[in-house]
């Protein structure tokens, strides 16, 4: 199963699957990609299920590109506790896709985590226990922006 049907067989999501990166409004400009006829679409998981999930840390974005599918949160990284309000929502999109959309669980062989920064990137979460507990959580960053094309 690729990334759209996947989203398309998500009764939660469906409805919110958008073509390219639309999906990702402004925060579009923080993800770049070489072909862009390669993107599947995008959803913004954090708006479509606010209502069903008010008070959950919800993940930001999904986006399907080539044969990868890209998990993007777009968040603040000026302090420490970022790392652990990020890797919160990790964990909720983790159990949401279990629960709710096994089909895009069934895509976790090909699916990458990507923090991307708001802002100034406080140094201490690059480096030391923290840079190991994003690394131990598969997510990848902060960074500034998310380059598709170079994610091995």
């Amino acid at each position: 199963m690729n990334f759209t049907d996947a989203v398309q067989d998500i009764p939660e999501i469906t409805q919110c699957l958008k073509n390219g990166l639309q999906a990702l409004g402004g925060n579009s400009n923080k993800v770049t990609v070489r072909e862009t006829r390669h993107l599947k679409g995008s959803v913004d998981i954090d708006i479509c299920l606010l209502n069903r999930y008010p008070n959950k840390p919800r993940w930001d974005y999904v986006f399907g590109y080539k044969d990868r599918v890209y998990y993007v949160e777009v968040h603040p990284a000026d302090n420490t506790r970022k790392v652990r309000e990020v890797t919160a929502k990790l964990q909720w999109l983790k159990q949401w896709r279990e629960l709710s959309a096994k089909n895009l669980e069934g895509l976790e062989s090909q699916s990458t985590y990507h923090w991307i920064s708001t802002g100034k990137t406080a140094s201490s979460i690059k480096r030391g226990k923290y840079l190991q507990i994003l690394a131990q959580n598969g997510i990848r960053g902060p960074d500034s922006v998310l380059n598709a094309d170079t994610v091995p």
